[in-house]
């Protein structure tokens, strides 16, 4: 069977047992996009708004993807099925910072018709492993709003704990909303805390 995790390991950042985590390139367009528009309503109430005159569903928002995808700051991968490279969603690793913190936030969505499957779970995992093991950081932090249980039980799966409450946190659809921080740490990673490893 083709494997384009094999065909293509240039941009191959990860590999897991049904996904392979890589960067976007410009080919992607399409597929990126139809899958965000056909999972708009599933995904809106989760997201922040982008800059003033954007639309997360558009073009501005693939352009700013290639934009940011690879840089000191962020790595944006996309979610793809090993079997045939289909686009299932998205994991970003955002804020990454050196010195003393060696750190970064996770964010992460997989589109509706690849929900509740598991695949969150395998994307989020193959990006802390990722971030621990090719960027060498210390500590990956998740934000998630307090009444999205799919996704702290994403968290939970991957290894992440439970470390506090943050207030108006972040902007969603427009207001402020309220967080939980979750995280997991390389020591956590190396004692095996992960099943998704």
């Amino acid at each position: 069977m083709h494997d384009p995790a094999h065909a293509r390991p240039y941009d191959t950042l990860a590999i897991g047992p049904r996904l392979v985590l890589r960067h976007p390139n410009r080919r992607d367009r399409e597929a990126f996009l139809a899958l965000r528009r056909a999972s708009r309503a599933f995904l809106e109430p989760w997201e922040p708004l982008p800059p003033p005159g954007g639309d997360a569903f558009g073009d501005e928002q693939f352009a700013r993807l290639l934009d940011t995808c690879d840089t000191d700051l962020s790595q944006r991968m996309l979610a793809c099925l090993r079997a045939d490279g289909t686009i299932v969603g998205q994991v970003s690793l955002g804020g990454i910072l050196r010195g003393p913190l060696q750190s970064c936030f996770v964010g992460y969505w997989i589109g509706e018709p690849f929900s509740r499957r598991g695949f969150g779970a395998e994307a989020v995992g193959l990006a802390v492993r990722f971030a621990f093991g090719t960027l060498g950081l210390h500590r990956v932090e998740a934000n998630i709003q307090p009444h999205n249980e799919p996704s702290k039980a994403l968290a939970r799966r991957v290894g992440f704990r439970y470390e506090g409450y943050s207030p108006r946190y972040l902007q969603i659809a427009g207001q402020w909303a309220d967080h939980e921080r979750w995280a997991i740490t390389i020591e956590d990673w190396n004692a095996g805390v992960s099943p998704t490893r």
